[in-house]
């Protein structure tokens, strides 16, 4: 006879309540949501802006994007100073956007050039602002900057965007979940193992399924977590990194570790930004070379507005049945909950990472609470900002502890090496890694 002890549906506690707001709630006034405005966020994909004004959500805030017949590209809070009317609405001019109910023209910056049928010399004029965000645009993408308009800071390049050789595609993605869910998974890389692998089949590498250490280590911009494989004859470290506070670099999507080579760079770029507590874009690059993409199994035409070209990650692209029988990162987090209970995760040794990533956001965002405001990125010497993403193969083969030595030491040297150019950094790794080897055999 069956043991009914074992059944405990029924008294299984779930408490909905908690939902860890400190790190998952984002709009203005919320400890997240104020820690996010520090930075210079994606929101657009140029090639999205038209003629007409865009009504769009970030951080929990309605807004108006729009481009002027000048070609400046403005930021508005939805709703007219004046009485209310939404801006989405508005007439594209010269310079600036106008307000269809009474025809109130604000600049980009949200200064009135003109309010309607007042007189040019009405003191509404220097009185009343439209509320406004700077924009940057970069790569295909527009940015906009949502804190305190004293504390204003540059606007970051990084080192693996610098290389005018690589094809760089910008896209957009939609998670109807918490940003966190899709953040930290950057920082879970046993779900490759299983999902990615075992669970749906191989919907990467082959080389991905093989097992793995897996260690993690501080940056400058946060983490990365350390995967090394033995693949046959080779060794392959592969550095996945997470960059505060919603940013995110990763490696080729079809490795397969069967040649040799040395601080190999990221195929993708991308920012999780939160629309609000419920709903996340995922905004960047796809990157695209010969080395990233030997075989070509990239698809160029299937990158852009809810488009990435790996499976997984978007609500329409499949069936409900198949992505039961395949499910990807999207079925994974979204199936969460709206917002992941955390309380009533029972965590292990293999979520160390996304452990990690949670506890950095909640001390940033405690020190911001305490008036310290979060540090920006530094620039190297070239004006770039240094990152930590990153494969490398070697041909060898070794034991447990041998792997562990060779993957440590290789993962110092990397972030030891973060003033020099990137053909140094490839160079002098591969110096790196053959010293290292002849040691160890």
């Amino acid at each position: 006879m069956q043991n009914t002890k074992t059944f405990t549906g029924y008294d299984t506690v779930i408490d909905l309540s908690d939902d860890d707001a400190e790190i998952t709630h984002v709009g203005r006034g919320t400890p997240c949501g104020e820690y996010l405005r520090r930075y210079w966020q994606p929101i657009y994909l140029e090639d999205q802006l038209d003629d007409l004004p865009k009504l769009i959500k970030v951080l929990g805030e309605e807004l108006v994007l729009f481009r002027d017949k000048s070609g400046d590209t403005g930021l508005l809070h939805k709703h007219c100073a004046h009485r209310g009317a939404s801006l989405e609405y508005g007439i594209i001019a010269d310079h600036g956007l106008v307000c269809c109910y009474h025809g109130w023209n604000f600049a980009v910056d949200g200064s009135l050039i003109k309010a309607g049928s007042e007189p040019e010399n009405s003191p509404i004029h220097k009185k009343v602002v439209q509320g406004a965000y700077p924009t940057h645009e970069f790569g295909g993408i527009i940015f906009a900057y949502l804190g305190p308009t004293e504390s204003i800071p540059a606007f970051p390049v990084f080192d693996t965007l610098e290389d005018k050789n690589l094809e760089r595609i910008p896209f957009v993605v939609t998670t109807h979940c918490n940003w966190l869910q899709v953040f930290e998974n950057t920082q879970d890389p046993i779900h490759v193992l299983h999902l990615h692998a075992r669970s749906s089949g191989v919907q990467f590498g082959v080389a991905s399924g093989v097992d793995q250490i897996i260690d993690y280590e501080n940056t400058p911009l946060g983490m990365i977590n350390v995967q090394t494989r033995q693949v046959e004859d080779h060794v392959w470290v592969r550095t996945t990194e997470t960059i505060l506070p919603n940013m995110n670099q990763g490696g080729a999507i079809w490795e397969e570790a069967e040649s040799e080579k040395f601080f190999q760079r990221s195929a993708f770029t991308r920012w999780m930004v939160p629309v609000d507590n419920f709903e996340t874009m995922t905004i960047g690059w796809r990157i695209f070379s010969k080395e990233l993409d030997p075989r070509d199994q990239g698809d160029r035409k299937k990158i852009g507005v809810e488009a990435i070209d790996f499976v997984g990650q978007t609500k329409d692209e499949r069936g409900y049945e198949e992505s039961q029988r395949y499910p990807g990162d999207y079925e994974a987090q979204v199936s969460q909950r709206p917002i992941a209970i955390h309380k009533m995760e029972n965590p292990a040794m293999s979520d160390r990472g996304v452990m990690k990533v949670r506890r950095l956001l909640r001390n940033q965002i405690r020190a911001l609470k305490g008036k310290q405001e979060p540090s920006q990125y530094i620039q190297n010497g070239r004006g770039t900002i240094s990152t930590y993403q990153q494969d490398t193969v070697v041909r060898a083969v070794l034991d447990e502890e041998n792997k562990q030595s060779y993957s440590k030491a290789l993962v110092k040297h990397i972030l030891n090496s973060k003033d020099e150019t990137e053909e140094k950094r490839r160079a002098d790794l591969e110096l790196h890694c053959r010293e290292l080897l002849s040691k160890l055999n």
